[in-house]
C-alpha cells in the first residue's frame, strides 16, 4: 500500500492524522511520514485494521445488548 492509499484508508474509517497517531500512542509526524512513504510498512495497515475492526465488534456487541434488554 502506498502512502496516499493509506492516508486515504485512515480517512475513509474516519480518522484524522492527529487521532490515528493518538490512538496508536506515536506522533502526528510518524503518521505523516507514513502518508508520504512510497510504500507502508504491512503492521500500519494491521494497525488501521485492528481499529476498524475493534470499533465494529463494539457497534455488534451494543446492537446485541439492545435485543437482549428487550427480551426478543
Amino acid at each position: 500500500m502506498t502512502g496516499h492509499e493509506f492516508a486515504a484508508a485512515v480517512k475513509a474509517a474516519g480518522y484524522t492524522q492527529k487521532r490515528f497517531a493518538e490512538l496508536l500512542g506515536v506522533h502526528r509526524h510518524t503518521v505523516g511520514e507514513r502518508y508520504a512513504a512510497d510504500v507502508v510498512e504491512p503492521y500500519w495497515v494491521y494497525a488501521l485494521a485492528g481499529l476498524i475492526a475493534g470499533n465494529a465488534a463494539s457497534v455488534v456487541a451494543e446492537l446485541v445488548g439492545k435485543i437482549d434488554e428487550e427480551g426478543q
